[in-house]
């Protein structure tokens, strides 16, 4: 890919997740780039076809950081760990404006679907298996089961409203992940249930 087609492909990249997709317009690309309206059109043919071009992209950097975090990680509980921990890194390859406004574009949407449960949602669910062959995750429930829950916290932590007043990012991030690990139940009291 030449220098000048690769600009303009992280300038709409850029610009889609900051601004979102629809408000984003092809003259804001060009005059980002900067190259003319014409040629994006040349590279790109309309911003669907661009927008095709950045949902790629960013698929290719979101598995280049989930297998860097799978490559360093010692074991399924470590990686488990980093992964949530670093979240941030991962929301910051698709914004909330991003993602609502890609639902209007269906191809696009399917292919990050399709992404997720062709390659994410197994991976996880592989992790999950090897954390509970070396007694690391309880085998008692399903990894798909806990491949459901960690992405139900996933959703609850990228959006910021829903936790606010309960403290710190920091202190509410290290409390879901006690709870993840840990349970709510105490464990040195006997449960009853009254």
């Amino acid at each position: 890919m030449n220098a000048k087609k690769e600009a303009v492909l992280e300038a709409g990249k850029r610009l889609f997740l900051q601004h979102g997709i629809v408000q984003t317009s092809m003259e804001q690309i060009a005059e980002a780039v900067p190259v003319s309206k014409m040629t994006i059109y040349n590279y790109y043919q309309s911003k669907e076809g661009l927008l095709d071009h950045v949902v790629d992209r960013m698929v290719e950097e979101m598995m280049t950081l989930y297998r860097g975090i799978m490559e360093q990680a010692k074991d399924p509980l470590e990686a488990l760990t980093v992964f949530y921990r670093d979240q941030e890194k991962f929301s910051a390859l698709v914004s909330q404006q991003f993602v609502s406004d890609l639902a209007k574009f269906p191809e696009q949407m399917d292919k990050l679907l399709e992404f997720n449960q062709k390659y994410v949602v197994p991976e996880f669910e592989m992790l999950i298996f090897k954390g509970q062959q070396l007694g690391q995750i309880r085998k008692d429930i399903s990894p798909q089961v806990l491949v459901a829950f960690l992405t139900f916290i996933k959703e609850f932590t990228a959006r910021t409203e829903w936790y606010h007043g309960l403290g710190s990012l920091n202190a509410v991030s290290e409390q879901l992940m006690t709870i993840l690990y840990h349970g709510i139940i105490r464990k040195d009291e006997p449960l009853n249930p009254t």
